[in-house]
This record gives C-alpha cells, sequence and structure tokens, in this order.
C-alpha cells in the first residue's frame, strides 16, 4: 500500500510540472522576457510561501518526502536567469527536458516487464526510465534546437548525457533543479568558449574530482558535495578565473582554520562537515551578485560580489581562529564571558581575524578584477564586510535562540537528513547586512 501511494503521489507531482511546465512554453511565446521573468519569480515565491499550509497540501506534500515542488520552481528560475541573455529556444529546451522528458521517465519506468531496476543514490531508477528519458530529450532537441547546433553530434549527446546523469543521480526531487540549471551551465559554457568540448570536458572533470576529494576528505557532506560541484562548473566554466579565485581563497582558508580549530580543540573531524546548506549560505548572495552581472553586465554587480565574499570570509575567520586563541569569548546576549563558540560570541583574536580576513579578500578581489589598487574602494569593502560579521554575531546572540525554537529548525529532528538550521540564516541575513554598510559608505566616501 505504501509503494502504491508513493507511485500515486509520485505520478500527481509529476502531472503538476508538466502541465506547469506547458504553462511556461506557451508564455515563452505570449510574452517578453522581463514579463515572464516577473511571472516565474512570483510562482516561485507561491510555492515556496505555501509549502507549509495545509491548503495546498495538494500540491506540495507527498508520500515519499519530496522537495521536487521546491526544487522545480526555484530550478526553472535559475535556468531562465542564467539563459536571459541567450536565445530563447535553449531555455525552451531545458525547460521541456525537465517536465516533458522526467515525465516520460516516470511512465515508462512504472513498466514491469523485462524492466532492470537500481539505486544510484537512495532512490530506485530504472532502465526504461532513464531510456524513456534519452529518447524523449532527443526529440526535443531535434524540434526545438537550430540545425546549425543539432548537426554536431557530439554536442547534442553530451548534453543529454548530462541531463540523463542528473535524473538519475537525483534524491528527493533534485532533479528538478539540477536538471534545468545543469542544461543552462552546459548552454552557457559552450556558447561562452564557441562549442570548445575539451574545455568543458575538463571543467566538469575537474570540479567533479574536486568535489569527490572534499567529500572523501570528509570536509563537506554527500549533498555539499553535489552543490560544490555545480558551483564549480558555473564560476569555471561560465565566469572565469577572476570570479573563481576569490570563491577559492575563502574556500581553501576556512577549510584550513577549520582544520586547525579541530585539530587544536580535539574535536571530531566529521564535527565540522560542511552540508549543501552550510554551504549555500555562504556563497548564496555573491552568486546572486555574479547571475545580475551576466544578465545587466553592470560593474556594480561586481563590487557586490567582492563584498559577500569578504564579508562571508570575516565571519569564518572571526568563527575559527577566535576559539583557537581565546578559551572564553565575551557573548552579546548575556553580555558575560561565555566559553568560546557560542553563537553571537566575540573575542579579541576573532575581531582581528575578521579585520583580516574582509581586508584580505577585498584587495586581492579587487586587483583580479580591475589590476589595479583603488584605495577609497576596497577600504569601503573591507569595512562593509568587516562590519557584517559583527551583525552576524547579533543576530546569532538575539536572533538564532528564537529559530532554535522553531520545529523545522531543530536540529537532530530527523537524522542522516541535510537540514538547513538556525545558523545557517544567521549566516544569510549577517552577510546581507553588508550590502546596507556598502552603500552608505559607498555614498560617503566616494
Amino acid at each position: 500500500m505504501n509503494r502504491l501511494n508513493n507511485t500515486n503521489s509520485k505520478t500527481l507531482r509529476k502531472s503538476i510540472h508538466l502541465v506547469t511546465g506547458l504553462l511556461i512554453l506557451l508564455l515563452t511565446y505570449l510574452v517578453d522576457k522581463q514579463s515572464l521573468l516577473i511571472i516565474i519569480v512570483a510562482g516561485s515565491v507561491f510555492a515556496f510561501a505555501s509549502f507549509n499550509y495545509k491548503t495546498f497540501g495538494l500540491l506540495h506534500k507527498t508520500a515519499d518526502a519530496s522537495l521536487g515542488t521546491l526544487f522545480y520552481p526555484l530550478g526553472v528560475l535559475l535556468s531562465f536567469v542564467l539563459l536571459y541573455d541567450m536565445p530563447f529556444y535553449f531555455f525552451r529546451i531545458t525547460l521541456l527536458i525537465l517536465t516533458v522528458s522526467d515525465t516520460i521517465a516516470n511512465i515508462s519506468g512504472q513498466i514491469k516487464p523485462g524492466n532492470y531496476y537500481f539505486k544510484p543514490f537512495r532512490e530506485e531508477k530504472s532502465l526504461y526510465g532513464v531510456i524513456g528519458f534519452a529518447l524523449s530529450a532527443l526529440l526535443i532537441f531535434y524540434l526545438f534546437l537550430p540545425e546549425s547546433l543539432f548537426g554536431i553530434e557530439a554536442y547534442v549527446l553530451l548534453a543529454i548525457l548530462l541531463s540523463v546523469n542528473f535524473e538519475v543521480l537525483s534524491y528527493r526531487g533534485s532533479d528538478n533543479f539540477s536538471i534545468p540549471v545543469g542544461s543552462a551551465l552546459y548552454f552557457l559554457i559552450m556558447d561562452a568558449h564557441e562549442g570548445n568540448l575539451l574545455f568543458f570536458t575538463g571543467v566538469i572533470l575537474i570540479s567533479a574530482l574536486g568535489s569527490f576529494l572534499l567529500y572523501k576528505k570528509r570536509i563537506i557532506s554527500k549533498y555539499g558535495s553535489v552543490a560544490t560541484y555545480f558551483l564549480g562548473v558555473y564560476f569555471l566554466g561560465v565566469l572565469g578565473y577572476e570570479w573563481l579565485l576569490p570563491v577559492l581563497a575563502f574556500f581553501v582558508t576556512s577549510v584550513l582554520f577549520t582544520m586547525l580549530n579541530t585539530c587544536l580543540r580535539r574535536k571530531k573531524p566529521s564535527s565540522n562537515r560542511r552540508n549543501v546548506w552550510q554551504v549555500l549560505a555562504n556563497i548564496n548572495w555573491a552568486l546572486v551578485a555574479s547571475v545580475l552581472f551576466l544578465i545587466s553586465g553592470e560593474k556594480m554587480f561586481i563590487y557586490l560580489f567582492i563584498l559577500m565574499i569578504a564579508a562571508v570570509t570575516a565571519d569564518t575567520w572571526a568563527s575559527e581562529i577566535g576559539p583557537v586563541f581565546h578559551k572564553n569569548c565575551f557573548s552579546l546576549a548575556h553580555l558575560r564571558m561565555k566559553q568560546s563558540g557560542v553563537s553571537g560570541g566575540i573575542s579579541l583574536a576573532g575581531t582581528v581575524a575578521a579585520m583580516l580576513g574582509s581586508l584580505f579578500i577585498s584587495g586581492f578581489s579587487y586587483y583580479l578584477f580591475f589590476d589595479e589598487v583603488y584605495i577609497p574602494l576596497i577600504i569601503v569593502f573591507w569595512v562593509s564586510g568587516f562590519l557584517a560579521s559583527f551583525v552576524d554575531s547579533l543576530l546569532g546572540a538575539f536572533v538564532e535562540p528564537s529559530l532554535n525554537k522553531q520545529p523545522f529548525l531543530r536540529t537532530g529532528m530527523k537524522k542522516n537528513m541535510e537540514r538547513i538550521s538556525p545558523n545557517d540564516i544567521v549566516n544569510i541575513l549577517g552577510s546581507l547586512s553588508a550590502a546596507v554598510f556598502f552603500f552608505v559608505l559607498y555614498l560617503i566616501v566616494l
């Protein structure tokens, strides 16, 4: 009975996604890109806002605890934004592979005679499902891709193989994100590098190897490694080294300081393994800034990218270095000394580390992008990033305790599941405050 309910709920979910996808496809022929972007954003906001309401349970709740109804709008939105300046047929292809091919995979996968079932992750897949997905994707490319591109067999074959890979390795509906976003990244990279398959293959291999090693070394979790893989492909393949190196500088130094903290404080290495939410909480605003730059080409979004990396670096350095030098810290919530590592705690070493981290990223990143050192603007980045780390401490002291009381955020409610934590939300809000400080100081100083 449970298996039947699971199948029925999955079929209902796929049907809703199919109808929604076809409506969006129709809109691509009826409205301009800006209007469609507004519609997709509105739909995404509705999907997230209605997720926990019983009134909309038919849209969201499924027997297999899938998060596909959240991954779906996020995947459609991000793929549309990434492909905003590309010809419309690229977005139509990603949309149809997500909705039509994935639905066909679900239907053909339920055929029993002669079928073969396997579990690449934790979710069961089938041979017929894979074949149905691949053949329908090929048909979509044939119908929507210009003949000049469809005639390049390697281009089409690689695109289909990647889409199949994203579908097969999915779990709890994550293919609703990985299929459209992965396909969008493929189209972007191939366009930027004039169809250079060798370059794209190198990007894939480097990103895959790096994320795999980080997982094997217990630095990031399984799903954190998947997020890191996509981020690597995006920054290395789409944006270039100017965007990649600041992110690497933040990540490498953070890992080194975390390892030092773990060693000196004799903590278990696995206790500091970053999950997918921790990875995204640190990079989300910088990621948004980079996407907005791709759309607009405005220099301001480069500034915001540098700023956001500086802010998260300041906070991470403070969190990891402070406890190494001080057993106790000053708790902003209790206004007295507490054991180091408490949320909302500050220390001298942590404060100095935050200042150095923000300054390092600000100067290094600005030089990478503009090949010069402009002291006034670097100071604005530096001070804004540092102040954001202090806001993070304030939020940790006064907001995080309230978030800890929320049932869906309580740590350890469901074991073996990667869940967003109150600290992740605090990090997201804290780093966002850097933009406020930046604009104020930018107007005053410059």
